[in-house]
């Protein structure tokens, strides 16, 4: 399936943005683990991670790979 579209990076697919939302929401997480810092109770930690990796993952899974995407340049 071929899609022409105006945009020219991946605003044309916003499933995309929301995918990254979630796997954003890690980021909390991995400033205190990168970082040695110690807010957060390691199994409340452990489980929204998960939570949060099965959510992107299904996410992901929900995303038509069969599309292709054609940047189109407006003459007007």
């Amino acid at each position: 399936m071929l899609i022409k579209t105006f945009e020219d990076g991946w605003d044309c697919l916003p499933e995309l943005k929301e995918v990254v939302k979630t796997i954003n929401e890690l980021d909390t997480y991995k400033y205190e683990i990168n970082n040695c810092v110690r807010d957060t109770q390691l199994d409340y930690m452990v489980s929204d991670m998960k939570n949060l990796l099965k959510e992107a993952l299904s996410q992901l899974e929900d995303i038509n790979t069969n599309i292709e995407f054609e940047t189109v340049i407006d003459e007007d």
